[in-house]
């Protein structure tokens, strides 16, 4: 089943799901009383201290590479320059034309590397931060009593059903409490 398709079959779903529970919620002979909350989950998943430590630790991780990369790149100009100046010989321009052509292709075969791995570490550290946050909402729903958390698709949402920055404030407390854990 192709990706899109999946994609689209969630939305669809998670929007019926919601029709059906606002059309029960606001139905006449419906009398009990329903907890709705909405979360901002890309907010969240911007603003955790979980997501905060995922990007120091890549950005620790990969800055050696970073740096080496940017070294190269200086080594590059320092040709470039080199080859600008009109007094050299043909044989030390075409060996100093090689070593540029050279290191230009291992900048770029670096720069994608390098891009592809930063990219593949992000989406691993992040998809993980996903998963913390809705089991944070899934929690902060099951201790406040909310019977329906909803979140994308989300054309309105009302201030008094917004329950993004209290899941937040659970996101912080997890975070300084795994944190002393861990001293």
């Amino acid at each position: 089943m192709p990706l899109a398709y999946k994609r689209g079959m969630n939305k669809l779903i998670t929007r019926i799901t919601v029709v059906l529970c606002l059309l029960l919620y606001t139905s006449p002979g419906y009398s009990a009383d329903v907890k709705i909350g909405f979360v901002d989950i890309p907010y969240l998943i911007d603003e955790a201290p979980q997501a905060r430590a995922a990007s120091i630790r890549l950005e620790q991780e990969f800055a050696p590479r970073q740096a080496q990369i940017k070294s190269r790149k200086a080594d590059l100009d320092r040709l470039k320059t080199r080859l600008e100046d009109e007094d050299l010989g043909d044989s030390d321009r075409a060996n100093i034309e090689r070593e540029f052509s050279k290191t230009e292709r291992r900048v770029k075969r670096d720069e994608q590397e390098f891009r592809e791995e930063l990219n593949i570490q992000k989406n691993q550290e992040f998809k993980s931060v996903r998963v913390y946050v809705l089991d944070a909402i899934a929690t902060f729903a099951k201790l406040n009593q909310y019977d329906l958390i909803i979140s994308d698709g989300v054309l309105f949402a009302n201030k008094n059903i917004d329950v993004t920055e209290q899941v937040l404030i659970q996101l912080e407390q997890a975070a300084e409490s795994s944190a002393g854990t861990s001293k």
